[in-house]
């Protein structure tokens, strides 16, 4: 059983590190409180990648009194040399004797290594404590080292019936602007934003962050054949050079030539039935540096994902609406028993004003 009092620090060091949310990738959140008699001396969290780590920010705040100190921190610090130093050896160089952690990192570089070093320079080491929220405000940066792949999320944004469009192509607008706000919020919390080709032609979406203050993800465009307007937003709009087209390796390019910002491209294969392979445009990403995905759409592309077995997290946003014949949120995956149907192991229920918000971890996932 955790001690209150390291409890009551480890809530507020988790509430510090909800702040770099979205600017610290490929780095986890990380908060960090440093107390000496009962006293808050520094504190502070991570704010962007290539910047001081959490604890080496809370030290600097503390002014020289950590002599003696707990210190409290989300996450394992870490013991090699990235963009900055090791956070074990400023530890134990500012003379704190004790330190409570959250969760191991699970970075290989990492993992336990942190702990072993700064118990060898003879510092106490409390681990545990609030695990199960630290790791779940980094289940990316967890899901990225655990899976050896990007995290990636699947939204939909539906009517009851499952429907994400009419049988016309009318998708605007299904949810409430508040479930739209929340759309925002997770794009600025991943790496990429991906869509196939055919919502580009039917929606000419621009996939940045506008609702929400946040960076701009990369935005994927998924297709098997090329067809894409050449004035869509997704094309036109890319001073910041982040558009990537992923098509088929035998897609003509031509429509990608003579543009002042060049777009990235990358050659995916097909499947058996003719569709490109996520499972390959997943490994490119990976290779591109990407550590988290939000699969935004159209139902292809979803269908895919599912399929594939790479959905790591489900948002479907639900309004209280009946469309009736449409387009469906997920084609058919061929279940022919409920055994096989895609299964849970934890989900919530939410409201967004009207609207229900539904978050699940499938079966093997998260």
């Amino acid at each position: 059983m955790a001690d209150a009092t390291d409890v009551a620090y480890m809530e507020r060091a988790l509430n510090l590190a909800v702040k770099g949310r979205g600017r610290t990738s490929p780095n986890p959140l990380v908060g960090a409180v440093i107390v000496k008699g009962r006293r808050i001396i520094g504190q502070g969290y991570h704010h962007a990648a290539g910047r001081d780590h959490a604890e080496v920010v809370a030290i600097k705040n503390a002014r020289g009194g950590c002599r003696g100190a707990t210190l409290y921190v989300t996450l394992e610090p870490c013991c090699h040399t990235g963009c900055t130093g090791p956070c074990t050896d400023a530890i134990a160089a500012a003379g704190i004797k004790r330190v409570v952690c959250a969760v191991k990192d699970p970075d290989p570089r990492v993992h336990g290594k942190g702990i072993r070093a700064l118990r060898k320079s003879g510092i106490e080491v409390v681990g545990g404590v609030l695990r199960k929220q630290a790791r779940a405000l980094n289940e990316q940066f967890f899901g990225y080292h655990e899976n050896g792949r990007p995290f990636i999320v699947l939204k939909c944004a539906q009517s009851l019936d499952g429907r994400i469009a009419t049988a016309s192509g009318d998708s605007k607008w299904i949810t409430s602007t508040k479930s739209r706000r929340l759309t925002h919020r997770l794009r600025s919390e991943v790496d990429a934003v991906v869509v196939g080709s055919g919502t580009v032609r039917h929606d000419d979406p621009a996939l940045t962050v506008r609702l929400v203050k946040g960076r701009n993800p990369y935005r994927i465009i998924v297709s098997s054949d090329m067809k894409l307007p050449r004035k869509c937003q997704l094309l036109r709009n890319n001073e910041d050079g982040r558009t990537v087209v992923a098509a088929a390796c035998d897609a003509n390019r031509q429509p990608l030539s003579k543009r002042e910002t060049p777009i990235i491209f990358w050659r995916l294969r097909r499947t058996k039935n003719g569709l490109v392979d996520v499972a390959d445009l997943v490994h490119q990403a990976d290779n591109f540096g990407l550590r988290s995905m939000l699969v935004e759409g159209g139902a292809k592309l979803a269908t895919s994902f599912v399929e594939a077995g790479l959905v790591d997290k489900f948002v479907i946003i639900t309004a209280p609406i009946i469309i009736g014949k449409g387009v469906s949120a997920i084609g058919d995956l061929a279940t022919k028993r409920l055994a096989d149907a895609v299964q849970f192991e934890r989900h919530s229920f939410d409201g967004s004003d009207h609207d229900c918000v539904f978050i699940g971890y499938p079966k093997g996932r998260g």
